[in-house]
């Protein structure tokens, strides 16, 4: 049998237990605020209130997953396919700055490999909770939350003094070669971070406030940022802006307009006069418009421009003086029919493609699309390649944690770092560098006075 409570003892509770919230509330801002005369109790209460952001904090830790995936590779190990170290590595004369997860250290780490003897020289290990608390002491705008296996140090790049710049859609870092946080530039910077050449780098960004505040016009306003190697910005220009101010406007306007329609992915400076484009031209990857561009900073003009054939890009390179490659992940990301699966990703060709362009003849080739198919190579959302010698290219299979060194004919060598018989690290945008790349560098880090 069921016991009816009185109307006027629910109002009494509701009375007395909201009398108590805003009693409770004034008692903690009044520690907050430095008050004493709570003395004990006061420090109680503030436990209390602080109860619901540590229960936050450890359900998040508990639920969410760290940059560990499922093996899809269990012939590979490192460097090793089925056991053995292929020839190619071995006569392998470059090194890998690898950026990846660490399961040992329980966050990301960049370290500097050098191939042929898989000898690991230098390991950066920034202290991920210290960037965090050093943005909010700061009181940043952009201050981050972070859980160091969280974490990813996207796309880092190695300086001449030994240091990292890198950033995770964050504000952007540059560490020491002791992992020791030298600066960091307010903002949310993403994916590539490459350098112009002439002492300076290149970063994409987003723009907030947007350009176009106050237009009625809202979306994520990608830019191109150029800052010096001591953190202070230079240069920064809208994507936006720039396909409307080139006559782009039905490019950055078509179809569904969304909070994300230029997605800008990679920043390429040219580092010489050629036919087709000066020194500090840009090549600039639109994802979401499927676009490559050149631009010109200097004059504000596009050079160049082409929708396609690739799809949902990511990377594009200066292969010589007349021809550039494209990452094409090649995907089609999609709604669904109302009623069905609500939204899709399919592979049209059944793996990424690397496009190459001729400038000086208007060619288009794919030229590792036999090994490309064969070796089942797919990253929908992520993904790098870069020409290394001749017609070997090095690319990163982002989202399966996997590298491949391939020609047009075959795969010279593949890498994973493995985490155990059936998970994988993620790797985050690593680089290729040459002996020429390192020479100067690497006596720096090993004079080094940090314990590596």
């Amino acid at each position: 049998m069921e016991r009816k409570i009185p109307l006027y003892v629910l109002l009494l509770v509701l009375f007395f237990g909201a009398l108590g919230t805003v009693g409770f509330g004034a008692a903690v801002q009044h520690v907050m605020l430095g008050g004493m005369a709570l003395g004990k109790f006061g420090e109680a209460l503030l436990a209390v209130a602080e109860y619901p952001k540590l229960l936050k904090q450890a359900v998040v830790e508990s639920v969410q997953q760290p940059q560990i995936i499922k093996d899809q590779f269990p012939e590979l190990d490192g460097f090793k396919k089925s056991g053995q170290i292929p020839a190619d590595v071995e006569s392998e004369k470059g090194y890998l700055l690898l950026s990846s997860y660490d399961p040992g250290k329980e966050q990301a780490t960049t370290q500097l490999i050098r191939i042929r003897d898989q000898r690991r020289l230098y390991e950066w290990v920034p202290d991920i909770k210290k960037l965090a608390e050093l943005e909010e002491k700061q009181g940043n705008k952009y201050s981050i939350e972070v859980f160091p296996w969280r974490f990813r140090m996207v796309h880092p790049l190695l300086l001449d003094d030994g240091g990292l710049v890198f950033h995770d859609v964050t504000p952007l870092f540059k560490i020491d070669q002791c992992s020791n946080l030298q600066w960091s530039v307010d903002g949310v910077f993403h994916h590539s971070i490459e350098p112009d050449g002439d002492g300076a780098i290149w970063v994409s960004s987003t723009l907030d406030p947007s350009s176009y505040e106050g237009t009625g016009i809202k979306h994520m306003d990608d830019a191109i940022v150029k800052l010096s190697l001591d953190g202070k910005v230079l240069y920064k220009k809208s994507i936006s802006r720039i396909l409307e101010e080139n006559g782009y406007r039905g490019l950055l306007y078509m179809g569904t307009f969304y909070s994300d329609p230029i997605h800008l992915n990679d920043i390429q400076p040219a580092l010489e006069d050629t036919e087709f484009w000066k020194r500090g031209d840009l090549f600039l990857s639109l994802r979401n418009r499927s676009t490559v561009l050149l631009y010109r900073p200097e004059t504000n003009k596009v050079i160049w421009l082409n929708s396609g054939p690739w799809l949902n890009q990511h990377d594009v390179n200066i292969e010589n003086k007349t021809s550039i490659t494209v990452f094409g992940n090649d995907i089609v990301d999609a709604w669904g029919i109302p009623g069905e699966e609500s939204s899709f990703i399919v592979y049209p060709d059944g793996h990424i493609n690397i496009y190459q362009y001729d400038f000086a003849t208007g060619v288009m080739k794919k030229p590792y699309t036999k090994v490309l198919k064969t070796m089942n190579v797919r990253t929908h959302g992520e993904g790098r390649a870069k020409l290394i010698r001749n017609k070997d290219i090095l690319i990163e299979e982002t989202e399966h944690a996997r590298m491949l060194m391939i020609n047009p004919d075959r795969v010279k060598w593949e890498y994973v770092r493995r985490v155990d018989e059936n998970h994988l690290a993620m790797l985050t945008w690593s680089r290729y560098l040459t002996e020429e790349q390192v020479k100067h560098i690497l006596p720096k880090l090993e004079s080094a006075t940090c314990k590596q």
